[in-house]
């Protein structure tokens, strides 16, 4: 098992962090690269982090189809299921009460007038005899036979889960539009995608609408702009990116995580003890909501459960919703989104060095 997080004042188990039972799990697993705000209003934190993880995955992994993001995603999510509105997301993306469409029956109800007869045997929809739009992507079950792709690592393909309905989602509007793939960067194949998912007109100025809204989003404020230290320990952060994860490493050429954050510091003038659990106790205690650029973000990463008594990983917070992590062996330093089904729950604290 490779080691993850970093030197800590006390012993603990590692977690495998890597999930990667799919290329595109693998990548949504990375974190994803795209810049994204850490919260949207109106969208679920859990599913902001699932288009934003989709859209990234889908660059590495079907790079015909360039431009794709995750304003596009929720689009398409607003329209279709209302942004899962009313509905709980578990951190792994599991959504209850399940979205399941009207029955499409061809008797005229929400505008059907052809018949969708049963093609899942009613595993996803519940029904044997028609189909029904299913999830948050509202998917139609023989299509999720061709699009559905695990996104959260759990070995199944559910259009139930906000992760693998958002990557599926992500591969229907590429795909479909065949082997040439689209380039969502022009307006013109930008438009013709929400066509591909549903044949109506109105629909996709609905959906376009959408994305225009989350694309026309005012950048995201932080706590503060943070002080000339904070910023310039993240400016020395950024330089190291592509740098492999070292167990042990304290730079120039490999890093783990509180040797990165200790040298983000010292090149801001400010000394850091060496290990995680010792750094938590070197600075002011912030909280969550607050945080600026420079702080830095604790981790119990030493099992799958809850937090323990002390953290065995820490990141620099770097502003918009992002951190600089070197997160394992195997890995290089990246950014990666704050909020994450892999971190958020063994989140501790945040402290800014003094």
């Amino acid at each position: 098992m490779p080691s993850t997080g970093c030197l800590a004042a006390i012993a603990g188990v590692p977690l495998a962090v890597g999930l990667a039972f799919s290329a595109f799990t693998a990548v949504l697993d990375d974190g994803g690269t795209q810049s994204a705000p850490a919260h949207v209003e109106g969208v679920p934190d859990v599913l902001l982090d699932a288009y934003v993880r989709a859209a990234g995955a889908l660059g590495e992994a079907e790079p015909q189809c360039p431009g794709m993001r995750w304003q596009i995603l929720a689009g398409i999510g607003k329209i279709e299921s209302n942004l899962l509105a009313g509905h709980e997301i578990t951190l792994n993306g599991d959504v209850d009460p399940p979205v399941i469409g009207l029955r499409l029956d061809g008797s005229g109800t929400g505008g059907n007038t052809t018949p969708v007869y049963d093609s899942d045997g009613g595993r996803w929809d519940g029904d044997t005899e028609f189909d029904r739009a299913v999830g948050p992507g509202q998917h139609l079950p023989a299509t999720w036979k061709i699009y559905g792709t695990d996104g959260n690592g759990d070995g199944i393909a559910d259009p139930h889960n906000a992760y693998d309905s958002a990557v599926s989602t992500a591969r229907h509007l590429c795909l479909g539009a065949g082997s040439d793939g689209a380039d969502f960067t022009d307006r013109d194949q930008l438009s013709d995608a929400p066509f591909r998912y549903n044949r109506s007109q109105t629909y996709v100025d609905d959906v376009l609408i959408a994305i225009d809204t989350f694309d026309d989003l005012p950048p995201v404020t932080d706590g503060g702009a943070g002080s000339e230290q904070g910023r310039a320990a993240v400016e020395w952060a950024l330089q190291q990116i592509g740098k492999p994860y070292v167990w042990g490493g304290i730079g120039p050429d490999g890093f783990d995580c509180s040797g990165l954050t200790m040298q983000a510091w010292a090149a801001a003038g400010v000394p850091l003890p060496r290990v995680t659990t010792d750094q938590y106790q070197a600075g002011q205690r912030i909280p969550l909501d607050q945080i600026q650029p420079g702080d830095l973000l604790f981790y119990d990463t030493s099992d799958l459960g809850a937090p323990g008594a002390a953290p065995t990983h820490v990141t620099v917070y770097i502003g918009n919703g992002q951190m600089i992590n070197a997160p394992s062996t195997g890995n290089t330093v990246r950014t990666e989104p704050v909020q994450s089904q892999t971190y958020s729950p063994r989140f501790m604290g945040a402290v800014r060095p003094a």
